[in-house]
């Protein structure tokens, strides 16, 4: 039996990868050849469909606001926050930093939104950036 509570985790763990996938407003090549290359999708014990699903109900999400704001604004930060708190599992925590710092590389540059969610991100959870090198 699956258990729920990890489930709900996995799916906020896709929100947040889509996030650092659309953080520079722009979802480059490199960045999904990466996320296929690493496995990322079975990384974090999701489909690939799951995840592209996040990406797009995403995107859904920002054309639907009527207000037009700078990708660094592009994240609610109190919803971000109250996304990472639902993660529990250390093990679930860990590899989405590494997910996320893995995609945010992708494309050869890490842009300031990428790093201000990275940043968040591991100060939240307390996560030393030496500690996800490989």
């Amino acid at each position: 039996m699956i258990d729920p509570d990890i489930e709900a985790q996995r799916a906020v763990a896709t929100e947040l990868v889509a996030l650092v996938l659309l953080a520079d407003g722009v979802l480059a090549s490199r960045e999904l050849e990466a996320m296929d290359r690493h496995g990322i999708p079975q990384l974090l014990g999701v489909s690939r469909d799951a995840l592209i699903k996040s990406v797009i109900d995403h995107c859904r999400k920002l054309l639907q606001r009527p207000e037009r704001i700078d990708p660094v604004r592009l994240v609610d930060i109190e919803r971000f926050e109250s996304m990472l708190d639902r993660i529990v599992a250390p093990t679930l925590r860990e590899t989405v930093c590494r997910v996320m710092l893995v995609l945010a590389k992708a494309d050869g540059v890490i842009c300031q939104p990428e790093q201000t969610l990275l940043r968040d991100v591991l100060t939240r959870w307390g996560i030393a950036l030496e500690r996800l090198r490989d």
